[in-house]
């Protein structure tokens, strides 16, 4: 139930930001641009707030009922509008428009040098989400609210992570066994200098070629190391401010989108790093534990090598009976 939940929660977020994707880059589906419809000129077909996403055509291609987008004369906003009309001229070939929602037609022709593109696909309303994320009240709640949600929820993952590992550590030691002591042992014999903690002096060479061949095997496999994990994560850590500072400047989708998801893998790959390499948990629990162990486990000493006491008995003091020492 679980892990059906989980593919659930995955499938939702790829609908939810895949529209977003596709607009930041309209190459994934094959087109050059995108552009926010903010007139009604066109609708039903294309509303306010949706978006065009246009590939480039050559002129002579497009033909009678396309939906292109084109600049018109000097201005820099671009114009996205039903032909027509195809008219051949000396100059090569020009359309005749107009939008869905017009009573007329546009006014002159549009010469094929203006043309951006044709539109390939229309995405609704999420332009309204994009306007807003160009406001600073936008860039607040879309950009930097999540991302401090997001640095939270990895902190959080990291702290109970290393908890669980300490609280499993300190499970898995017996109290009442110390490490290295032998249940069985002679009380008359001597202890001696006790091995480190964790250490088997008499351990089977066999076994511990056999750990090793293991641990070689392990790193044979093909997985990737600690290390490249952590030199990832190195080259985000420097990437990732730079990204976010562009985003502030250009508040544009695409930056917007490269900082938040250049984010997201920083701290994925720190949530992966951290645990493995270990470098918040610097003294195990374990190692603590085995040290406290070793302090306290008895030493037997031989009788026969303790000094002999004296036993010559102590003079004992005699009184008067009113209290006086003699």
């Amino acid at each position: 139930m679980k892990r059906a939940a989980n593919v659930l929660g995955i499938a939702v977020l790829i609908v939810l930001v895949a529209p977003f994707a596709v607009y930041a880059a309209p190459e994934v589906v094959g087109a050059d641009e995108s552009f926010v419809v903010l007139t009604p000129s066109m609708t039903p077909a294309i509303a306010p707030g949706d978006v065009v996403v246009v590939a480039e055509r050559d002129p002579t291609t497009v033909v009678e009922d396309d939906v292109i987008t084109f600049v018109r004369g000097s201005s820099d906003v671009p114009v996205t509008h039903r032909v027509i009309g195809v008219v051949s001229t000396a100059g090569g070939v020009e359309f005749e428009t107009k939008g869905d929602a017009n009573e007329g037609p546009d006014p002159g022709l549009v010469p094929g040098a203006n043309l951006v593109g044709v539109v390939v696909l229309t995405i609704p309303y999420i332009g309204y989400v994009i306007q807003f994320a160009g406001t600073r009240a936008g860039f607040l709640a879309l950009v930097v609210l999540p991302f401090g949600l997001l640095v939270a929820s990895e902190l959080w993952s990291i702290v109970r992570s290393r908890s669980d590992d300490a609280g499993d550590a300190l499970a898995s030691t017996d109290p009442e066994t110390p490490a290295g002591s032998d249940a069985g042992a002679d009380p008359d014999v001597e202890a001696g200098p006790e091995a480190p903690a964790g250490s088997d002096a008499g351990a089977d060479p066999d076994v511990a070629e056999t750990v090793a061949d293991s641990t070689t095997a392990a790193d044979e496999t093909g997985g990737i190391s600690v290390d490249a994990v952590g030199g990832a994560t190195a080259v985000l850590a420097v990437f990732a401010p730079y990204a976010a500072y562009a985003a502030v400047e250009l508040r544009s989708a695409a930056s917007i989108a490269v900082a938040v998801a250049s984010a997201t893998v920083l701290f994925g790959a720190l949530a992966v790093w951290v645990p493995a390499s270990g470098v918040v948990d610097r003294v195990r629990p374990g190692d603590s534990a085995s040290s406290s162990e070793r302090s306290a486990e008895p030493v037997t000493v031989d009788p026969s090598s303790a000094p002999a006491a004296d036993e010559t008995p102590a003079p004992t003091a005699q009184t008067d009976g009113s209290g006086e020492v003699e």
